[in-house]
């Protein structure tokens, strides 16, 4: 009994303190412009994360990694081009309607995902790297305004979290290559990444908010 009650209290904390896990998650990371090192480097590790739409990116490109079986150089790729559109956010240049290019390129991952064909580490890396560079240009307007040092420690957490995430979903992938649900999963998987896409087309549209 005393097990059970505890095991009820624990659960029923966690269920009290989920919900406001993204709350707290939004005032550390997005409320203020960063200041300090340690303000950017977890502005960076949390931003792609909070966001649904670059985390589903990042777990996508993870799968496709692990389907192709073929190294993380891709995975590398995205971060390295995310840095890229971080310095093209923070420079004279910018890229029209990226927020409809980011809802495209999570929609084009998950629809990947869905068709479950292996792709060429040279036309992984080229689809990866649009996709970085779209998804590093709209995580790198909160940084406008910021001191270098943060800048540097924003980008360094930002490659951190999306090399991560991605190398997680890949090992993940890999490792439930052999189940007999595996198709199931990434069917699920792929549909998921394509409806997040399309909800950031249609929040791109102005269609909601």
């Amino acid at each position: 009994m005393r097990v059970s009650i505890r095991r009820l209290g624990f659960w029923t904390t966690l269920a009290l303190a989920v919900p406001r896990l993204p709350v707290l998650a939004h005032t550390l990371v997005e409320e203020e412009l960063p200041r300090t090192f340690a303000e950017g480097f977890l502005q960076g590790v949390g931003l792609p994360v909070i966001s649904v739409y670059h985390l589903a990116a990042m777990i996508g490109i993870g799968i496709l990694v692990g389907i192709a079986a073929r190294g993380i150089v891709p995975v590398l790729v995205f971060g390295v081009a995310a840095i890229a559109g971080v310095a093209l956010q923070l420079s004279p240049y910018d890229i029209p309607a990226d927020g409809a290019f980011v809802a495209l390129t999570t929609m084009l991952i998950g629809v990947l995902i869905l068709i479950r064909q292996p792709i060429s580490p040279k036309v992984a890396s080229g689809i990866f790297a649009v996709a970085g560079l779209v998804h590093g240009y709209s995580l790198g307007v909160v940084l406008i305004g910021a001191d270098a040092l943060p800048i540097v420690a924003n980008v360094a957490g930002l490659l951190v979290a999306q090399t991560a995430l991605g190398v997680a979903s890949c090992a993940l992938t890999l490792g439930v290559s052999k189940w007999p649900a595996q198709r199931t999963a990434l069917v699920v998987a792929g549909s998921l990444i394509t409806a997040v896409g399309g909800l950031a087309a249609i929040q791109a549209a102005g269609l909601i908010s």
